[in-house]
């Protein structure tokens, strides 16, 4: 059984108020060398305990039989943790003690956050109009690619995610059937496979303006409706991990003209600039709030031997002495009892020690390499 203990260190005599920081350590064992899966199994036992000090509640339930009694426990918190920074890490023996510095808060606007080893990349594509007649002929700008270059810089901004854009990619058939993807016959992988390949991303994000309509007279229109469908989804095979919508009204001057241009200062102080910037930051915040947490990997770029180059480095907090599983999926995939396809599991077929770190790219070296194995460029690594 593997065994893991969490102190906590207080700023004060007292529990801490509404948005107190507080220093907060997590220890979780090392196993096989893996300093990196260790530091993110501390680093999540830290903040869950930093939030079950501020707000936690316990459910308990048993269920009496004549030879036995089970019983059922949940462990619930209100509160949040943010603005989580390392403030130091060791290590004794096997384990691995990270200290946190966070502030812990709580209320009807905290979201849970959690904080992994890794930084994931996501890649914003253009969020085209299903009814392109709704930005009239006469208005100036793009806000279909303007809204990937704006999310990719207000997701940057936050600092969880790693983010670029490529605002000309459109991976769907068409605005109407988003998000069905905009595959030919012949095709071996996803827009999103490519996508991600060629802007090294572990998920992408992209949507549909589902309305930009006008509202008052033709000539003179004193408010305007936008509705975004945002998806988040994996890089690798494509699949939907998140979905939703998100709707605000602009009113007063809401039509588009060449100055101030989409992006500048100026535009953001304009009435449909202000609406406009906080609907793309409704749609940064629950990005990062869906991406952060996912599951980081990185792609094989060439092999020699043992040594294998992949696309990740310590822009995305890779350290020399952390371990990837290098894996591809089982088959068959698993259905559901109407039949369709729900996913596949991974099957690891050996791990790998980082052995160099750039600021874009990784060395590392596979550990026990197994008979048959063979290791090309494009291969899937993954951090757990």
């Amino acid at each position: 059984m593997l065994k893991a203990s969490i102190w906590l260190i207080f700023l004060g005599v007292a529990l801490p108020a509404w948005g107190d920081d507080l220093v907060v350590e997590g220890s979780a064992p090392v196993i096989g060398g893996d300093l990196g899966q260790a530091r993110e199994l501390a680093t999540r036992r830290a903040l869950a305990r930093a939030a079950e000090l501020k707000s936690a509640s316990v459910s308990s339930t048993s269920l009496v039989r004549p030879d036995a009694v089970y019983d059922t426990v949940q462990l619930r918190s209100s509160a949040c943790t943010e603005n989580a920074q390392p403030v130091s890490e060791r290590v004794q023996g096997n384990e691995l003690t990270v200290a946190l510095s966070v502030t812990v808060s709580e209320g009807a606007g905290c979201q849970p956050t959690c904080r992994g080893a890794y930084t994931n990349r996501l890649l914003v594509t253009g969020f085209a109009m299903e009814f392109p007649e709704q930005k009239l002929k006469t208005e100036a700008g793009r806000p279909s690619q303007a809204s990937a270059v704006e999310l990719s810089r207000k997701i940057k901004q936050r600092r969880r995610l790693l983010s670029d854009f490529s605002s000309s990619a459109f991976p769907y058939v068409s605005p109407s059937r988003a998000p069905e993807p905009n595959l030919a016959p012949g095709d071996t992988e996803t827009p999103f496979s490519s996508l991600s390949k060629n802007f090294r991303a572990q998920y992408i994000l992209s949507g549909v303006y589902r309305d930009f309509g006008l509202k008052g007279w033709s000539w003179s229109p004193s408010a305007r409706r936008i509705e975004i469908e945002a998806f988040l989804h994996d890089g690798v095979n494509g699949e939907v991990l998140a979905k939703s919508s998100f709707v605000r009204e602009a009113e007063g001057s809401v039509l588009l003209t060449p100055k101030p241009s989409i992006g500048t200062d100026e535009f953001y102080k304009t009435d449909f600039g202000k609406v406009w910037g906080a609907l793309l930051e409704d749609i940064a915040a629950w990005a990062e709030a869906q991406a952060a947490c996912l599951p980081f990997s990185a792609r094989v770029l060439k092999v020699a031997g043992k040594q294998i180059h992949i696309d990740s480095g310590a822009e995305s907090g890779l350290a020399a002495g952390d371990t990837l599983n290098l894996h591809n999926w089982k088959e068959p995939p698993i259905h559901g009892i109407n039949g369709l396809v729900l996913g596949k599991e991974k099957k690891i077929h050996a791990s790998a020690s980082i052995r160099a770190v750039y600021p874009r790219f990784s060395v590392i070296e596979i550990n026990d390499i197994p008979a048959g194995l063979a290791v090309k460029p494009g291969d899937i690594l993954y951090a757990q």
